[in-house]
């Protein structure tokens, strides 16, 4: 291959260009315009100057670096900028496209549709632009839709916002990587039209199985229709990488289809075509891994697996020294050109590091000499999961505690028995019908999810604290160093122990965690590991906000719920009740309706008290369960949605006087947050509690006016979660939003 990179009689430094223009891509994706972006280029620009002798050299890397820097900004403007104007949100529009994705909710369809034509143009194969549309059931909507459909509606769109808590599933990423930007309903006097039909399903005879949704799982990665139970269980059990198209199933694909070719050909012996003969298996092996790839949707595991067996195949027919750790650098380099934003991605990150820490030990064990399969095995898992825990616990906060065992025994058998049986399957099922061979199989896979469900059971998932990207990145590297330099041991154990420390450090810190919960209210103060919950966001249809976002924050910061305060029985405040109850939590309820009397030290030094309700008011809101919590001189006023009659009914209570943080009554609805209310809290913070393009238009313009000429700062849980730490009379706050701010988002 060294070949390929000679001009004129000079070695270009191709691989330390190609990292270069790497670095620079990710610094201009995650820190751009920081201090440390311009730091780093400075550092890496030093470095380069400094170890490399040939100036003609410096100037190449140096330039690779700047062209990564810029790259993501022009491809962003090429592909993924796409934004409607404000009089086109206003009005509806008449959208065609692709149904890529069918959601079936309670009431509604959720199509995913990948736009063909918006806002009177037709939008340009390569760009990258989807829609979410919520289908009302009704009789009225008697049209069947199937994935592959084209259609034609009128709708009114507005831009997706997603929930951002610290350590949760970041919506906003994944929405922006894919291309869904805008949302709206149809209904029944819409204009609706179905445009063309999908073509007949190959795979109609694996539908018939009960265990469809694994087969097209193994298969193409598709776990769209996975049960979430079985989810949970393989992340439990640290083997959801089987369910991901990767180089195995490439491997594989390529292995059946060059040796149909070899057979083909075989009888073919006297046919004069010389050399081609001997390049058709490599061509026809590489074709069905490319129609296998499309199949896939082109999962980036699956892309970096078929660069690396085309540079194979190129290197073996000009007889040139295949090297594993080049063709893994040209394909990092050929899928960040297709997409620079796959590093968004978490497939991105498991592909090639998962890769490395196989090449790396592949090296350890010709350099010791093991020959026993099982201890080559052992040492082949041992680096995976070395090298990935770090993503585990930043992607999925917590490791599988038994993964290294459990994939000892799952890879191989998903390798050699699954994989290929439920491949040949599907190759089958185009020609016949193959549900005798799927009535045969099922009982295997029944037995096989079977056993995911038992051992899920005994609860191996070992939830771990927070770490930064800088610090998982750290980590893994240096795990992987460990199969790299002899006495590197000496590199990474001090950051292993600073990691160690970071465990099991535990903060005498009051904590405030104001939700992102949409348009709803869910707090959660935490003091030494115990919890207490004001209020649990609402549920709509099958989706809870207390089992998305609160049972996963309390978990996530090994928190025990103490107690929960429930303000009043709206939906939006009271909607996750039903799942309190289902975990057997009920017992912690209090301050709900009449309960709403109390004065308690539920958290160490935390005091709690209820707000007494002296009026009689016929409105629910007017009779939430108003708290004041109280430490160490600070003070947190919790308001449920009080209005300006409970307002003026609190005119004259002088514990609510100059709280340092409130929430905002009612969301910041002008039927609250009076003036005089306002003057009497006198807070220097207050957060609106609200969801972004909400229909009420919360928080009112003439609210925040309000707050703002009482010189109150103000913030709002739309731009995501915010977390208030209190240590003796000082308090720090933070925001999600700001926390994880990327240039590419615009909100």
């Amino acid at each position: 291959m060294d070949r390929l990179f000679w001009h004129r009689g000079i070695h270009l430094p191709f691989w330390q260009s190609i990292l270069c223009f790497v670095i620079g891509c990710i610094l201009s994706l995650f820190l751009l315009n920081t201090p440390v972006f311009f730091l780093t280029i400075a550092l890496v620009v030093l470095v380069i100057v400094l170890i490399v002798p040939i100036i003609k050299t410096k100037i190449i890397i140096i330039s690779a670096l700047l062209l990564g820097l810029i790259y993501p900004i022009v491809y962003y403007h090429s592909v993924y900028d796409s934004h409607l104007s404000y009089q086109q949100l206003q009005e509806k529009q008449l959208v065609s496209g692709v149904i890529e994705a069918i959601d079936d909710y309670q009431y509604t369809y959720r199509l995913t549709l990948r736009a063909k034509f918006l806002a009177h143009a037709h939008i340009p194969q390569y760009k990258k632009l989807k829609l979410q549309l919520y289908l009302v059931k009704s009789k009225y909507n008697e049209t069947v839709l199937n994935v592959g459909d084209e259609i034609e509606t009128k709708v009114k769109l507005k831009p997706i916002v997603s929930t951002v808590n610290e350590g949760l599933f970041d919506g906003r990423l994944f929405n922006f990587f894919h291309g869904i930007k805008y949302k709206g309903s149809i209904n029944h006097t819409s204009h609706f039209k179905l445009l063309t039909r999908k073509s007949e399903n190959t795979y109609q005879h694996i539908e018939t199985s009960h265990y469809a949704w694994l087969y097209f799982s193994i298969l193409f990665g598709d776990t769209s229709n996975m049960p979430s139970k079985f989810k949970e269980a393989t992340k439990q059990l640290g083997i959801s990488h089987l369910f991901a198209v990767s180089g195995l199933h490439m491997g594989i694909v390529f292995g059946i289809s060059y040796w149909l070719a070899r057979i083909c050909f075989f009888y073919t012996k006297k046919l004069k075509i010389g050399r081609v003969r001997s390049y058709i298996p490599y061509v026809f092996g590489i074709l069905c891994c490319a129609v296998y790839l499309d199949l896939s949707s082109y999962a980036t595991s699956a892309q970096r697996a078929l660069i690396m067996l085309c540079v194979f195949c190129l290197c073996w027919q000009i007889n040139r020294s295949y090297i594993s750790y080049r063709a893994l650098i040209l394909a990092l380099l050929i899928i960040i050109l297709i997409n620079p934003f796959v590093t968004l991605t978490v497939g991105f990150y498991f592909s090639f590091f998962a890769v490395l820490s196989i090449l790396l030990s592949i090296n350890i064990i010709k350099r010791l000499g093991i020959k026993h399969w099982a201890v080559k095995l052992l040492v082949l898992q041992s680096a995976i999961t070395l090298s990935l825990l770090p993503f585990s616990v930043l992607f999925f906060n917590g490791v599988s505690s038994y993964s290294l065992l459990i994939n000892l025994v799952a890879i191989p058998l998903f390798s050699l028995f699954c994989m290929p049986i439920i491949l040949l399957i599907g190759l089958l099922s185009e020609i016949f019908d193959t549900a005798v061979l799927i009535a045969f199989f099922d009982p295997v896979i029944q037995f096989i999810v079977n056993q995911v469900y038992t051992i899920a059971n005994y609860k191996v998932w070992l939830s771990l604290p927070l770490i930064t990207w800088q610090l998982a990145l750290l980590l893994s590297v240096s795990s992987l160093l460990l199969f790299y330099i002899p006495y590197s041991l000496y590199i990474t154990l001090p950051i292993i122990t600073f990691y160690l420390i970071q465990l099991n450090f535990v903060s005498d810190e009051l904590k405030i965690h104001v939700l992102d919960v949409g348009h709803g209210l869910a707090v959660i103060l935490s003091k030494n590991n115990n919890a207490v919950l004001y209020d649990l966001g609402a549920r709509y249809q099958e989706y809870s906000y207390v089992k998305s976002v609160i049972f996963p924050t309390l978990q996530l910061n090994n928190l025990t719920l103490s107690k929960t305060i429930i303000s009043h029985d709206d939906n939006d405040h009271s909607g996750g009740l039903k799942d309190i109850i289902a975990s057997d939590k009920i017992d912690t309820v209090a301050g709900f309706g009449k309960a709403c009397h109390f004065k308690a030290f539920w958290l160490e030094d935390v005091l709690f008290e209820s707000i007494p309700n002296k009026g009689t008011f016929k409105s629910d809101n007017n009779n939430s369960c108003v708290v004041l919590v109280s430490y160490k001189g600070f003070k947190l006023l919790l308001t449920g949605d009080i209005e300006k009659q409970r307002e003026y009914a609190l005119r004259n209570n002088a514990k609510i006087s100059n709280v340092d943080l409130l929430i905002s009554p009612h969301h910041g609805s002008n039927s609250s947050s009076t003036d005089i209310f306002i003057k009497l809290t006198n807070p220097s913070w207050v957060i609106h509690s609200v969801n972004a393009y909400n229909r009420w238009q919360f928080p009112s313009i003439k609210v925040v006016t309000r707050y703002a000429s009482n010189n109150v700062k103000q913030l709002a849980t739309y731009k995501g979660a915010i977390k208030i730490q209190v240590a003796n009379d000082a308090y720090r706050i933070t925001t999600q939003g700001q926390a994880k701010k990327y240039w590419f988002l615009v909100q």
